[in-house]
């Protein structure tokens, strides 16, 4: 099942996913998948935290990857500490010590 964009969700619902009010995972050093590692659809936005990270998502449904390529086979990026980058991502990969928080979508 694709992922529906805005539509996805009610209204109440949308405003509780733009809170963060469905969690969120602290990812580090490692390739996470969201249905087997994490027991979720998707994340909806991804955060870098306490420095720099360097990153590659996989898109749920619609859009390019997140790397150099925009499919997910290509090279990491490097977010700036604070950067968040919003989309429906089931597979995020998360390079040496660096920390994202990965918000909870589905």
């Amino acid at each position: 099942m694709s992922h529906k964009g805005i539509r996805e969700w009610s209204g109440e619902e949308l405003s509780n996913v733009a809170l963060g009010q469905n969690g969120f995972h602290i990812l580090t050093n490692a390739e996470f998948i969201a249905s087997t590692d994490k027991g979720i659809t998707y994340w909806i936005a991804l955060k870098a935290v306490d420095g720099a990270a360097t990153v590659k998502a996989q898109s749920y449904g619609a859009g390019d990857d997140l790397s150099t390529t925009g499919v997910y086979g290509g090279s990491t990026i490097e977010l700036a500490d604070g950067d968040i980058i919003y989309g429906s991502f089931d597979k995020v990969t998360v390079t040496g010590s660096d920390h994202i928080v990965a918000y909870i979508g589905k």
